[in-house]
């Protein structure tokens, strides 16, 4: 074979790839290493005064709304006191117009006034139109019609 005559050339593999050496520089410092110091604090005295304030402002806050309430309270309670007074003032005069209208009272009020009692009372019959004068047979007299004594 003809194949077999022929040397080998042995195949050559690629290298396998690596990444570039680099080189190690030391970092470089624009300043100088120093030592960290102790933060410095913010005043306190600002702040301090700022609750204080805000505990002061809602002190004053809650003083003036729980006057304000209790002035409103003393006001409800006045006109509350007022209502009644007036209530029982109109049951007053509610009894005393009540009494006024009694027949009897009106009677006696007008002989206080000089009025009398007409003798001669007369009647107007609705049906007939007639007025009717003198006594009531004894079935007129029976009936009660206030203000009426015959």
């Amino acid at each position: 074979m003809a194949t077999d005559t022929m040397q080998r050339t042995p195949t050559r593999r690629p290298a396998p790839r690596t990444a570039p050496a680099r080189t190690v520089t030391a970092p470089r410092h624009t300043r100088p290493v120093t030592t960290p110091r102790p933060r410095a604090r913010a005043p306190r005295m600002p702040f301090i005064l700022l609750l204080v304030g805000l505990l002061g402002g809602a002190l004053v806050c809650l003083l003036v709304i729980s006057t304000t309430l209790a002035q409103g309270s003393f006001h409800i309670t006045k006109l509350q006191e007022q209502n009644a007074n007036l209530a029982r003032e109109k049951q007053i005069l509610t009894d005393e117009v009540a009494q006024a209208q009694n027949p009897a009272v009106i009677a006696k009020k007008a002989e206080q006034l000089g009025m009398r009692p007409n003798p001669h009372l007369g009647f107007v019959n609705p049906k007939t139109g007639k007025i009717v004068t003198g006594k009531p047979s004894r079935a007129e007299a029976a009936i009660n019609i206030p203000g009426y004594t015959p």
